[in-house]
């Protein structure tokens, strides 16, 4: 790969996501400088990587830390979560210093802030936001722009639904997933209409997955920010997850506040054993989006299927970084990865990354 005289820096890279996209980034190449906390884990991973990668010991948490890390023309990949609660220093440190920012969030109230507060201060910077950079939104974003672009101006409506294939992702959810869930399980979920995100309360729909009837129910979800910026003719947008197993239906049955004080720790006490096996890749990722005209008929609709949504995570992750340091990237300010990389490109990268387009 060429690259055009700044750095990619991995933000978490001795966490489970970070240490599939260490190896992901190496494997195609690129050299990027390796940062965690802890000196002993960054040193092991670097050996095991079988490459002559810099390290930094730096933490997340630090703003002095981070605006000291990022440097102009940095691209600055971040895995470090929860968002909400660590993930604003190296944010802002990026914009500062003017530099690319991607992340791997699925946390959606921080997804909202990286858009509505953090965007228009980059844009005056001339930093570039690209948040959300994983399966729960780059997939989704994919599958509903492929169906907008062969439908154009007749789409009214796109509904997304995120599915896994071999069981249930709860008994296989890495600590950081159950650690980043966890202060928003029980939060209300998003909705777009007519040009407004707002919360909503949770609902149920059945989607057809391959050759099976499958229910989920309404997320927020990056999709809610970045598809009204690929048409805006758009007047509804909603995100279903069908990843929850026999609690998918059971989830918008439980009253908000019980499932908030029942969730919340519960999900904590899950992250605390899940720090103690590593991951394993066993799932297949699937994803559904369906265009629908003002009256309700559909109009495209697109499937897509592929590798243990992990995996695509840090791979796409990786291939994000890369592409941005290598300048395939447009625009300044919070974007999504359609308007980062093009339908073209974004198809490609989720490809190299292991998701493409099936029929249904």
């Amino acid at each position: 790969m060429t690259e055009t005289g700044g750095r990619i820096v991995l933000l978490g890279a001795t966490g489970s996501l970070g240490r599939l996209a260490a190896g992901a980034l190496t494997e195609s190449g690129a050299r990027p400088v390796l940062v965690g906390r802890d000196r002993t884990a960054l040193v092991r991973l670097a050996a095991e990587l079988g490459t002559d990668v810099p390290i930094v010991v730096a933490d997340a948490t630090n703003p002095v830390a981070m605006r000291a890390l990022v440097r102009p023309g940095d691209v600055l990949a971040t895995t470090v979560g929860p968002f909400l609660q660590k993930g604003t220093p190296a944010l802002e440190a990026a914009i500062d210093a003017g530099a690319i920012y991607l992340d791997s969030t699925g946390e959606a109230p921080f997804v909202r802030d990286v858009f509505e507060v953090y965007g228009p201060r980059a844009e005056r910077r001339g930093a570039t936001l690209i948040p959300a950079m994983a399966y729960c939104s780059v997939a989704g974003t994919l599958a509903a722009a492929i169906a907008l672009d062969e439908v154009g101006d007749a789409a009214s409506r796109v509904d997304v639904g995120y599915f896994v294939g071999g069981g249930s992702l709860w008994p296989r959810a890495s600590a950081g997933t159950l650690e980043s869930i966890a202060p928003i399980f029980g939060m209300p979920g998003f909705t777009y209409r007519k040009g407004v995100v707002q919360e909503c309360r949770p609902q149920v729909r059945d989607f057809t997955v391959g050759d099976r009837i499958r229910p989920a129910v309404t997320m927020a979800a990056g999709e809610h920010f970045t598809l009204p910026r690929l048409n805006g003719e758009l007047q509804a947008i909603d995100v279903y997850v069908g990843m929850l197993g026999a609690a998918t239906r059971l989830t918008a049955r439980i009253p908000s506040p019980l499932l908030t004080r029942v969730g919340r720790p519960t999900l904590r006490l899950m992250a605390r054993f899940a720090r103690r096996r590593p991951y394993r890749a066993t799932l297949t990722a699937r994803v559904v989006a369906i265009v629908y005209d003002a009256t309700g008929l559909p109009l495209a609709e697109v499937h897509l299927s592929g590798t243990d949504p992990y995996e695509f995570s840090a791979r796409m992750l990786a291939w994000g970084a890369r592409q941005a340091l290598d300048g395939n990237t447009s625009g300044t300010g919070a974007i999504g990865p359609v308007e980062a990389f093009g339908l073209g490109g974004l198809l490609a990268g989720c490809a190299e990354s292991g998701i493409a387009r099936v029929s249904g």
